[in-house]
């Protein structure tokens, strides 16, 4: 089996030696210009076989070119969205990670923030406490029954 590139040069060969009245400027007007088997009337049988069409080759050769040009573009451009889902989905997973580490440093910073809110409530407490020790200690200490007598 010969490789495709080769049996490509040959078609373009061929097609190059096409006169250009002879190309077509697609698929659909060389699938339409394509010789068709001739249907022959409904005749008696004493007519002689007809003749056979004649065949398009260079047509047929110019189809077969452009139909494996699609194939091939349609295999590259596979081939490229292939490529590029892969690339996508690496990203992802890069996005993916990068977000749970954000997630985990949040989480770290939301303990800590939390933890130091107890703290400070702990110390709020203690500090009320002293001072509705300080406020009884004055008022006590300055109450007009603790005062000393004044000496005479």
């Amino acid at each position: 089996m010969q490789p495709a590139v080769s049996d490509l040069a040959t078609v373009t060969t061929l097609r190059q030696s096409l006169p250009t009245s002879e190309q077509f400027l697609n698929a659909s007007d060389k699938i339409a210009a394509f010789p068709a088997a001739a249907v022959a009337p409904a005749e008696p049988a004493r007519q002689a076989a007809p003749p056979q069409p004649q065949r398009d080759w260079p047509s047929a050769l110019a189809l077969i070119e452009e139909t494996s040009e699609a194939i091939r573009i349609s295999n590259l451009r596979y081939a490229q969205l292939e490529e590029r889902l892969q690339q996508t989905i690496a990203q992802a997973a890069v996005n993916m990670r990068e977000l749970e580490a954000q997630i985990a440093t949040a989480n770290e910073m939301l303990w800590r923030s939390e933890e130091r809110a107890r703290q400070a409530e702990a110390r709020a407490l203690e500090a009320e406490g002293w001072l509705a020790r300080l406020h009884d200690a004055v008022t006590t200490s300055f109450s007009p029954a603790n005062r000393a007598q004044p000496r005479e």
